[in-house]
């Protein structure tokens, strides 16, 4: 079984986010632009359906990448508990030693 720690360790997870919105533009372009070419429609309407198709779903992708950065954000905010008192969180990608989680540390199987 794999661990939590494993995997962030070698970022198999990791996201450039920034090309989020690229990538959804992109695809949603070829969709759009072969739909339309089947259909049979004309050019003036492939280049019309295609724009807005490429202007909706850049504004879709950058508003996902806007509310996974703000996740990101509130991970390693502080909190105020009820008492008044300063509660720090850990990063996620901070690494635990054995003092701090002994069942951390679980073998690759």
């Amino acid at each position: 079984m794999l661990s939590v720690q494993w995997v962030r360790k070698r970022g198999l997870f990791e996201v450039n986010r920034k090309q989020l919105p690229l990538v959804l533009m992109l695809i949603a372009g070829a969709i759009t632009t072969l739909t339309v070419y089947f259909k049979g429609l004309g050019l003036k309407t492939m280049l019309i359906a295609l724009l807005a198709a490429m202007v909706a779903f850049g504004f879709i992708g950058s508003l996902i990448e806007y509310v996974l950065n703000s996740f990101d954000r509130n991970e390693t905010t502080s909190e105020v508990s009820d008492e008044g008192e300063v509660i720090e969180k850990e990063a996620v990608d901070q690494p635990v030693t054995e003092a701090q989680a002994p069942e951390a540390e679980e073998t690759v199987e």
